[in-house]
Order: C-alpha cells, then structure tokens, then sequence
C-alpha cells in the first residue's frame, strides 16, 4: 500500500522530492523489515525508477544502493550503465557487479566511466588487464594508483605499449618499485623516441645526428640497466631485446667495455642456443678463433668479431692490472682505449667505420663520465 502510494505521489512531485523519496525508498528496501509482498513491490519501484526522467533521481537510486551487497542486481547493473553522473557511484562501490559486468562496461565505456571502475577498492587482475587493454590512459593512471588493484606484469607491459609515449605515464611506471627491467628499457627507448620529435631539438639537431645521440643515450641506458638485472631479470632484458631487434653488437661491445661479461654471455646465449658454460669457457678463453665462430653463429658480422675478442682480452689484462675498486667508468675508458688500439691497423669497411665510429664517441661519453665522477669525489671530499 504505502509503494503504491509513493509511486502515485511520485508521478507529478517535485525533482528534488523524487530524488530524495528515492533515497528514502531504496535504504528502507535494504535496512528495514518488509514482508515479502512489500519488499517485492519495493523492488518493483526501485526499478520503474530507472526511467525516470530525471539523472538527479536516478543518481540518488544509485548513490543509495551503491555499497550494499543486498541491492537488485538487474537495478544495479542498468545504473551502472546509465549517465556517468548516475552511474558512477555503483561503477565505483557496487559488490553487485561482477567483473564480467564491469568488463563489458569498460570495454564500450567512457573515459569517466572507465576511471570509476579503476579505483574500486579491489580490482581482480583480469579486470585491470582488461582496464590495460581498452582502458584510456586515465583509467590506467588511476589504476596504478590504487593499492587495491591487482596489476600484474602483463597489464604493465600493456599500458607501456599503449601509453608510454607519454610523460605522465612513463614517470608513474618508472616510479613503481619492482617495474621488470624489460619494461624499464622500452619506456627509454619511448622516452628517447619522444626527445628526437621535440620541436626544439628537431630546429638545432640534424635528423642523423638526432637519430644518433638517442641511440647513444638508449643503449648507454640499456646497459646501465643490465647492470641493475641479474638472474631472470637478466634474462628477461636479454629476450626484450633480441624480439624486439635491439640485441645488436653495438650493445654488445658496450657492456663489454664497461665490465658487464653476464650481459655479453646471456646474449650471446640468447643468440647462438649454446650452452652458458660453453659461452663463458669462450669468454675466458678468448681465443680469436673460436669467438669467431661463436660470434658468426650469433649473426654479429666477421668485422664486428675482433673488436670483441680484443674487448675480452682487455677485460681480462685490466682485471688483473686494476685496482678492484676502480671506478666504472674508469675501468671502461681504458677497455676503449685498448679496444682502439687493437683496431687501429686494420683495414676498414663500412662497418669497421661504424664501429671505430661507436667507440669514439664511446670514449668521449666516458672521458666525461669519468670527469664527472672525479669532481663528485673532490666535492665529497671537501665537504668532510
């Protein structure tokens, strides 16, 4: 009797009185005692209150039912799907909603509607891999943020894919504890993408040059990262470069030249499917001969060959000639140099050329290193 009356009385009542009455209804049909004959005709109003004409009455519906897991679910779905205004409050609290409801609405969603969903106090990890694939950039924003989403390396590497061109997103994935190495090294290679597009380097940087310096400053990223890795996470990178064609010899002869064996022989792992211990007998070893025929197995060019066996003698006569504690870039500026010198009385070919080209401005880039290294270590040494 009394549903009957609030649906008759509803029909030519003020906005402001519907959306509060529908409050009023929708809390009595979830906390009060009803019998059943009421309860259902409560149900049945919660539901011809989905084609009100008004979002303000249909957003107080859902603001009301949005936290109780005792809500209609057929009510709670169609708010869900309404207005963003209306269906945020249920999107973002409902325990109705199952993930494969909230699935479908973020997959044909708006960008609010999608955000809502991303900062629900649990998100499952196939609902966030689905916010990953379809979600918009905000969505993903919001739900890396969130504590309670479960986000798993899948949907990272998805939205750094998807969105890692951008600075916001780049800058919040670097800033995840734990981000795989695999992910950390392409979002360098976005960033360096970016940096060459910007307007202001593309006015006082040639394109070749442009395209040069960002590779330089990729690959120089990339082997400070190997350097981060070990174990799987060595791996990981290693497999990240070879699929996506960065595992060239240019990487190669730079961690060599900065000390990092583990990088050259997962590669080369990676490269040839022989075994690690046959590959690191080949390291210690460094017989021309046989780094040769590793190196062709592996596709790195007959040119490239020598500089690396002459990169591995070097690492081998510097280990025992350094002191332990010498700094990286110290260690890697007399790698060059040795590797130079080795080269020097070659005859040369275009990829010789690039390569003498390589460790050029390879030793230019650590004389400054190691500068800078020198000068922090007089400026700490002052200050104690």
């Amino acid at each position: 009797m009394i549903v009957a009356k609030f649906l008759s009385w509803i029909e030519t009542a003020p906005v402001t009185r519907r959306a509060e009455a529908t409050s009023a209804l929708a809390r009595a049909y979830l906390y009060s005692e009803m019998e059943r004959a009421e309860q259902e005709a409560a149900e049945t109003a919660l539901t011809l209150l989905l084609d009100d004409s008004s979002p303000l009455v249909r957003g107080a519906l859902s603001d009301a039912l949005a936290s109780s897991p005792h809500a209609p679910h057929h009510v709670v779905l169609s708010l869900a799907q309404d207005l963003d205004s209306v269906a945020e409050p249920v999107l973002q609290r409902s325990p109705i909603l199952l993930d494969g409801d909230l699935v479908d609405i973020a997959a044909h969603g708006s960008d609010r509607a999608q955000c809502a969903i991303a900062v629900r106090p649990s998100v499952s990890a196939s609902l966030a891999a689905a916010l990953a694939e379809v979600g918009g950039k905000a969505a993903c924003l919001a739900i890396l943020a969130n504590v309670g989403a479960q986000v798993t390396t899948f949907s990272l590497r998805r939205m750094a894919e998807r969105f890692g061109t951008e600075a916001d997103m780049r800058t919040t994935l670097l800033s995840l504890d734990g981000l795989p190495v695999d992910i950390r090294q392409s979002l360098i290679v976005q960033l360096g993408d970016a940096l060459e597009q910007l307007a202001l380097v593309k006015t006082f940087i040639s394109s070749e040059k442009r395209t040069t310096l960002v590779k330089d400053a990729c690959d120089k990223a990339t082997v400070d990262l190997a350097f981060s890795a070990s174990g799987e996470d060595l791996y990981a990178l290693v497999e990240h470069l070879r699929l996506s064609g960065q595992l060239t010899a240019d990487i190669l002869v730079r961690g060599l030249c900065m000390g990092n064996v583990d990088l050259f022989v997962v590669a080369l792992k990676s490269l040839t499917n022989l075994s690690e211990k046959r590959i690191r007998d080949c390291v210690y070893d460094a017989s021309p001969s046989v780094v040769s025929a590793i190196c062709q197995k592996a596709g790195i060019g007959d040119a490239v060959a020598p500089a690396i066996v002459a990169a591995l003698q070097a690492y081998h006569d510097l280990l025992e000639e350094l002191d332990p504690a010498v700094s990286r870039s110290r260690f890697a500026r007399q790698m060059v140099d040795r590797i130079l010198t080795s080269y020097s009385h070659m005859v040369h070919d275009d990829e010789m050329d690039e390569l003498h080209a390589l460790l050029r401005r390879f030793a230019m880039q650590i004389a400054r290193d190691e500068a800078r290294d020198m000068r922090l270590a007089l400026q700490n040494s002052q200050a104690a």
